[in-house]
């Protein structure tokens, strides 16, 4: 059999490939693991006892703080906010980071109302809720909504000398809005790291896919 073909690529694009690969698979197993625990109830306990843990600190500041930050990781403003930078790359010429951005968020929200309706897991009801929610809580979409879009940030953003601004602000953002939902008694942990995992899955298989380069 002819191997030729391997030779396209450079020996660091394929050692840059294999790290995405173990990464990918990672995500999955820990999902698929995560996932089947939470069907079978094995995280009540520790989820429960961290919501408790967290309304411990709960206070009218906090409280009006998180909800306005809660929102700010919501499905709606999300793809919002990422049809604005599509539509602003787009415009410089730069339409495969517009289409990877686009298809990573989108594709994240689509997937989590798929996951929602397979697993049906209630919300949590350990105090009055200051938000409204009522579709099913795991995993998460604001966790999934908002980590694609800070992931889809980092890799538009990881050529430039911005890099590590962007990799600070994505982290904060994402543990702000992860936290909120939490604070906010709507999702128990395990959902926001669901919904993480999802997420970085997602994104990592719109890249492979679309086959990401700086235009």
């Amino acid at each position: 059999m002819d191997w030729s073909f391997l030779r396209v690529f450079s020996s660091k694009t394929w050692l840059r490939l294999g790290v995405v690969f173990a990464g990918f698979v990672l995500l999955v197993t820990l999902f698929v693991e995560l996932a089947d625990e939470v069907r079978e109830q094995g995280t009540v306990r520790f989820d429960t006892a961290f919501l408790e843990y967290v309304n411990t600190f709960s206070s009218p500041l906090l409280d009006t703080f998180f909800i306005i930050t809660t929102h700010l990781g919501g499905v709606f403003t999300v793809i919002a906010i990422t049809l604005s930078l599509s539509v602003l790359l787009w415009r410089h010429h730069l339409r495969r980071k517009a289409l990877f951005l686009s298809v990573s968020v989108g594709g994240a929200a689509l997937l989590n109302l798929l996951l929602k309706a397979v697993f049906e897991r209630q919300r949590p009801e350990l105090w009055e809720r200051l938000v409204l929610e009522q579709s099913y809580s795991f995993p998460s979409g604001h966790a999934m909504a908002s980590s694609a879009l800070a992931l889809c940030l980092v890799v538009i953003f990881w050529p430039t000398r911005w890099r590590w601004v962007v990799i600070g602000s994505a982290a904060v953002y994402v543990l702000v809005v992860g936290f909120s939902r939490l604070y906010l008694g709507v999702h128990y942990p395990t959902d926001i790291v669901a919904g993480w995992l999802v997420s970085a899955t997602w994104v990592i298989i719109t890249w492979l896919v679309l086959g990401f380069k700086k235009k």
